[in-house]
């Protein structure tokens, strides 16, 4: 018994040591998360967390985009640097390649996965002008996603998905 918890000890400090700094570990959802204040566009914020190992962070399920919306809920709204909206933070989805389909990082299409639940009226209008929201986001009260534009600065959250052996 000793062994086998001084094993699986090791193997939580190696995973916790092989993850940048300032990841969450949610080992029921096969992520680990980290929320960063330095606000950028969204293709700029997906290039930083994908140069951390992973990408936006994409909510699959109503769990994780409660999850995640607890995270912004207790974001320290002080220290967000540089941005458009302290409110609003970027996740993995968007409908830049088609504007008529809202699809997560994984390449999938939103409305065949666990979780597209839309904040009021968001996601609902479908325009291929540039100028319109093309990249989703979520806000603390909100219970749902919402579109915004891509090119405003906001802090994000990154995503890394867990090893599952």
């Amino acid at each position: 018994m000793r062994a086998q918890l001084a094993a699986l000890y090791l193997l939580i400090s190696y995973v916790q040591c092989a993850l940048p700094k300032g990841y969450v570990i949610k080992k029921p959802l096969g992520a680990a998360y980290r929320l960063v204040y330095n606000s950028k566009s969204w293709p700029a914020a997906n290039e930083h967390c994908t140069d951390e190992g992973g990408h936006l962070a994409v909510p699959r399920s109503e769990e994780e985009f409660n999850f995640l919306q607890k995270l912004v809920r207790a974001m320290h709204y002080p220290s967000i640097i540089d941005t458009d909206n302290k409110l609003v933070v970027w996740l993995g989805i968007t409908n830049i390649e088609d504007y008529k389909i809202w699809k997560n990082l994984y390449g999938e299409d939103i409305m065949t996965t666990g979780f597209h639940k839309w904040a009021g009226e968001n996601g609902q209008g479908y325009s291929d002008d540039p100028q319109e929201p093309h990249c989703a986001a979520m806000d603390p009260a909100n219970p749902g996603l919402r579109d915004y534009w891509c090119h405003r600065r906001q802090p994000y959250i990154c995503q890394i998905d867990l090893k599952q052996t």
